[in-house]
């Protein structure tokens, strides 16, 4: 069987397009500052409401990477970088890159622990936040037991802020403000720019290398897909994936990014209308908003969507106009799959679509062998411009990459033998909450680190309001531990989004034949009953949830 047998190509590159993939990100930024110099570039929707055109951005990122330079920053470092939706996260990306080194997003929620402990998985010495949000994790100069060679505050302390708590090497206005300076690198396609962690699908998170053509290859067969938006809503967490997707393909398209200060039901339908978006994820949520004249006055046309129902397709056609499409995408491989617009008899029909033209898959079976057309098994994915590889991670590369390039996503798929995929399941061992993605080993390994706690299994519970909640399944040594015991010890360490919302004690877990926990049988008993503890409502309860 041939594996890379696929449809024809979904995706034509214009030649704006083709030139980019052997060029680096600030390659890409200084072609638009020069033919798109006075076009907007960036912009806040909410609060400083900033803005910057390509040319603005062009001549901030030089000066912040000359003034990081200035203070040391050398190619190959890492650089965490701590900063909500504001425009200076693209800025620092962008420069921190031209200096030749990567970036390590963090999310704001984490606590210290959680911070710590990616700064040290990353070997990063450098770390760029705003100062509120650096203020909680700072004695000294260093966050835990990381120390720190350099740390740049966005935003000035408060007064009563002082700074025996914290006292950053450098502030980012005196950065911003460097005198312009020749770079001490060129860049290459295949240098890392991001160690981007994953959300623990697969156990403890990992740091995905990416680099400069893994940015490219996202930005120019995306922005192609949907025909270059001029328009983009980026109304993600930057330390998540979108956002940094987005601005790929902005790069591409040469539009805009409308920066949100996050996910806001109840504000998407304003922001799409006055600001005239063109390219914004969407979901079956948006049927719930209030009728209005105004649905059908949304530039939105085109729009990726990922698992929604299948009568919704039709709904947000007849209601706003938009061309919800199907797409399959990860950190580690990138954009892989998808619905081309054309296609409108594939909207809504179950499939994830087709490969783009820089990508191939296989579906393997438990032997890694390729299985016949429309057999389950494992996705495995190659192309041009995938992550190098997990940071410090051999055992999981040896284990995830197969001769040839392919990499196992872990997402169980069926595919036929003209190239469309459909999703059957993941063996991720993972939960999303809210639009959070949680891992089960990193919240059971937190929990175990309690006296008292001999195992715990956690599996994620359906939830209407929120797609899925965590719950914690506990055997203890100590019967004097509480719910509201393990409760205090979880928001020690883990975000508060992380917290099990569900608690229930038993004596032992169920086991398989080689002795590893079954959550495959706990997931398949009822999720809620009389031994089980909502903490939300602070009793036992039977709620209506699967």
């Amino acid at each position: 069987m041939n594996s890379a047998t696929q449809i024809p190509p979904l995706v034509q590159l214009a030649p704006h397009h083709e030139v980019l993939r052997s060029r680096t990100m600030p390659d890409a930024l200084l072609r638009l500052a020069k033919h798109r110099r006075d076009s907007l570039a960036l912009q806040e929707i909410e609060g400083l409401q900033r803005s910057l055109t390509w040319g603005e951005l062009h001549e901030l990122v030089e000066r912040v990477r000359s003034g990081l330079e200035r203070a040391g920053l050398r190619a190959g470092e890492r650089v965490g970088v701590l900063l909500r939706n504001q425009i200076e996260f693209p800025v620092v990306w962008l420069a921190v890159m031209s200096a030749g080194a990567a970036i390590v997003p963090l999310n704001p929620k984490y606590t210290t622990r959680e911070v710590e402990a990616l700064l040290r998985d990353a070997d990063a010495a450098w770390l760029i936040g705003a100062t509120d949000l650096l203020l909680p994790h700072f004695a000294t100069q260093s966050v835990g037991g990381v120390d720190l060679a350099q740390v740049i505050a966005v935003g000035t302390p408060r007064a009563t802020e002082s700074s025996e708590q914290f006292s950053p090497g450098w502030a980012f206005a005196d950065i911003s403000e460097a005198p312009l300076t020749k770079a001490l690198h060129i860049g290459s396609p295949l240098d890392v720019v991001n160690i981007q962690f994953t959300s623990g699908t697969t156990g403890l998170p990992k740091g995905c290398l990416l680099t400069h053509e893994y940015w490219i290859e996202l930005g120019v067969h995306s922005a192609a897909a949907y025909g270059d938006p001029q328009r983009y809503l980026a109304d993600f967490p930057f330390y998540y994936m979108q956002n940094q997707a987005y601005f790929a393909m902005a790069l591409a398209s040469g539009g805009a990014l409308y920066i949100a200060p996050g996910l806001s039901r109840r504000k998407m339908m304003g922001w799409l209308l006055d600001c005239e978006i063109d390219f914004a994820w969407v979901s079956e949520e948006m049927l719930q908003f209030e009728i209005s004249e105004a649905d059908s006055r949304l530039a939105l046309r085109y729009a990726p969507v990922a698992g929604m129902p299948a009568s919704a397709y039709g709904k947000l056609r007849e209601r706003f106009g938009i061309e919800a499409r199907e797409s399959y995408a990860s950190t580690e491989v990138g954009s892989a799959i998808g619905v081309p617009r054309e296609r409108l008899e594939l909207a809504g029909t179950g499939t994830m679509g087709a490969c783009l033209p820089n990508r191939q898959s296989k579906v393997v079976g438990a032997d890694l062998r390729e299985v016949p057309p429309n057999t389950p098994g494992e996705l495995c994915i190659r192309g041009r411009g995938m992550m190098l590889g997990y940071h410090n991670r051999p055992e999981a590369n040896a284990d995830l990459f197969l001769p040839g390039g392919w990499f196992r996503t872990g997402d169980i798929v069926t595919k036929t033998e003209d190239g469309l995929h459909y999703f059957v399941g993941r063996a991720k061992d993972m939960i999303r909450r809210s639009g959070e993605n949680i891992s089960a080993v990193e919240v059971e390994m937190h929990l175990l680190g309690m006296d008292g706690v001999n195992e715990v299994a956690v599996i994620p519970v359906q939830d209407e309001e929120r797609g899925e909640e965590a719950k914690a399944i506990v055997v203890r040594s100590a019967l004097s531990i509480e719910v509201a015991d393990l409760v205090d010890w979880a928001k020690t360490g883990l975000a508060p989004f992380k917290v099990p919302r569900f608690f229930e004690f038993r004596s032992e877990l169920p086991r398989t034949e080689s002795g590893k926990v079954a959550k495959a049988t706990l997931k398949a008993e009822p999720a809620m009953h009389s031994g089980v503890v909502d903490t939300r409502a602070g009793i036992r309860t039977e709620r209506k949830i699967q």
